[in-house]
């Protein structure tokens, strides 16, 4: 952590709104990358099933195991999940995280997935010129996050809300986010945190 400064711009118990409102910031890029990264910790068997139909290709890892080095019986594909409800509970919870080729249909598909677990989407790009600001882009380290069911982008802060994140250089720039908050008709809600 650390390449970057996040500022939270838009919270909402929404996670539809808060989707819809990352897009709009994504929107904005100059450049946007072509894969996005969906993380999210799954509490229960439900969560988890739910998940599966979404991201059947994905890796998924029991975090109520202790880790061994010589074994890695905490990672799982789909299709090596315990069959019933019985076998995964010990294992609960699970993370999943995946990089993907960017697609709405799958974003979508992901948030309705989500149970109260903290999760994100992340989207990597480079924030254009504004000239009138004498704010030029950077091609580095800049993207847009959603934090869902927390505060924080470390999900360290659990809520019933969900936040958008504007990632900037690692100097920060509030000048540069409150101009991404006035274009999608948000404001910034705090001060910058240490990001990627």
């Amino acid at each position: 952590m650390g390449d970057s400064r996040a500022y939270p711009l838009f919270r909402s118990a929404s996670a539809v709104d808060t989707l819809a409102l990352a897009r709009r910031l994504c929107s904005l890029m100059e450049r946007r990358g072509s894969v996005v990264e969906l993380t999210a910790d799954l509490r229960t068997a439900e969560d988890v099933w739910r998940m599966v139909g979404v991201l059947p290709k994905a890796v998924y890892w029991a975090q109520g195991v202790p880790f061994d080095s010589h074994q890695w019986p905490h990672e799982y594909r789909a299709d090596t999940l315990p069959r019933d409800s019985y076998g995964l509970v010990p294992l609960l919870p699970f993370r999943v995280d995946v990089d993907t080729p960017v697609d709405d249909e799958l974003e979508d598909l992901f948030v309705q997935a989500l149970g109260d677990g903290p999760a994100s989407i992340y989207w990597d790009g480079s924030w254009p010129d504004v000239p009138e600001l004498d704010l030029l882009a950077n091609a580095k380290h800049e993207a847009v996050e959603v934090a869902f069911n927390s505060l924080d982008i470390d999900w360290e802060l659990p809520a019933d809300e969900h936040t958008v994140f504007v990632h900037l250089s690692n100097l920060g720039n509030l000048p540069r986010a409150e101009w991404l908050a006035r274009q999608v008709g948000a404001e910034v809600l705090g001060d910058s945190v240490a990001g990627r």
